[in-house]
């Protein structure tokens, strides 16, 4: 900054904090057009502006305070104030929220700015609900929350930030084109009612099961033909217990026999069936504490059901951004490959009965390669291996 412009620039900022706005305003235009490009001397000078009341002034310096330097911190707060004054509430708050945004990467701030930053972030808060309830005014005006209207829904809490975006990220195999939804209305499937039904003869030969003390093993086991990792800690956990009806495709003919009305219940079920890896069907149980970590599922081909047999008020299962509670007898599929955890915060054992379907969005030929595929993979390089998840 050559002499001249720095004493000019030095001259007005001693005025502004005398309170000599025509000395400062003065001093910042000689310092300008002597050459001065610095930031501060612009918002020096939009300062002048303000206390003058010359919101149009004000605002020019301002713009070439953030030409000069976008990441102003005042400069933005200030903008964002002239434009809560003229009620332009969506540009305030874009000024206030950069303002926020970029404050936690400067090395340090006065103390006053911390009590803007406070007061910004109040009015985004304030902006934010004003706009919820207008929005929300709106569309209640148009029949929200009626019938027909719980996707709109689910999209307008995305939009006012109340949910997550979750996608499908399934660990092996995706399939394009489905759609992402975490839980399916139950009711689409014509099988629901009947299986539904038989929810009391299936507890009934659970509680055999149960009753014979240690038939449940650690759901995820260790192979000794795979490395070994344990990032959710349920590693031959008995926590997470699994007594199988059926693994990898066929039968587990002890287990099986002590479940014959279960098994007959779901036998006309489009359940997934993959040579060696598929149909699973088996019964879940968690233990009293114990908590399934947010993870995802081997491939997006297939839903998860849930039939809750045994469920303690308190226990839960999340997919994505929503979390319901089981709810014994009452059907729940899921897509799996969307980020899912569960919990058992109670005393008592939570059990479901598990097993997977096909999407319904498959045809069946797509059904057929989705299986010659895999069947395919485990003739390559090696015998099959379980199908871990």
């Amino acid at each position: 900054m050559p002499i001249d412009a720095r004493d000019a620039a030095a001259a007005g900022f001693e005025a502004l904090e005398r309170g000599d706005l025509l000395a400062a305003r003065a001093s910042f235009e000689r310092a300008i057009s002597a050459g001065a490009t610095d930031a501060g001397i612009c918002f020096g000078l939009s300062r002048v502006h303000h206390r003058s009341g010359a919101a149009a002034d004000e605002s020019a310096a301002l713009d070439e305070t953030l030409k000069l330097e976008p990441r102003h911190l005042p400069a933005l707060i200030a903008k964002g104030d002239l434009y809560s004054l003229m009620e332009d509430v969506r540009a305030a708050a874009s000024y206030y929220r950069a303002a926020i945004d970029i404050a936690p990467s400067l090395k340090s701030l006065p103390a006053e700015w911390h009590r803007e930053l406070r007061r910004v972030e109040a009015a985004c808060e304030r902006f934010a609900r004003d706009y919820q309830a207008h929005l929300l005014a709106a569309l209640a005006a148009e029949g929200l929350a009626g019938p027909g209207t719980a996707r709109f829904t689910h999209a307008i809490d995305l939009l006012l930030g109340k949910r997550q975006i979750y996608f499908q990220q399934p660990k092996h195999f995706f399939f394009p084109e489905l759609p992402q939804i975490q839980f399916y209305d139950r009711r689409i499937f014509p099988w629901t009612e009947m299986l539904e039904s038989k929810t009391a003869v299936i507890r009934e030969e659970l509680r055999g099961i149960l009753a014979t003390g240690n038939a449940f093993v650690p759901y995820i086991q260790r192979s000794a033909h795979r490395p070994a990792f344990d990032p959710r800690g349920l590693l031959d956990n008995p926590d997470w217990g699994a007594f199988h009806l059926m693994k990898s495709g066929a039968e587990v003919a002890e287990n099986a026999a002590r479940c014959p009305r279960t098994l007959a219940a779901l036998r006309d079920l489009p359940m997934c069936e993959i040579e060696g890896r598929t149909p699973t069907v088996l019964f879940s149980l968690l233990r009293p504490g114990a908590h399934i970590l947010p993870h995802h599922g081997f491939m997006n081909t297939r839903l998860i059901c849930h039939l809750p047999l045994i469920v303690p008020p308190g226990c839960a299962l999340r997919v994505g951004n929503d979390t319901r509670a089981w709810r014994e007898g009452e059907l729940v599929v899921f897509d799996d490959t969307i980020e899912h955890e569960a919990w058992n915060p109670t005393q008592e054992s939570r059990v479901v009965l598990i097993f997977d379907v096909w999407r319904p969005e498959l045809s069946n030929k797509e059904q057929a390669l989705v299986a010659a595929m895999l069947k395919a993979i485990d003739q390559f390089g090696g015998p099959r291996r379980e199908w871990t998840d």
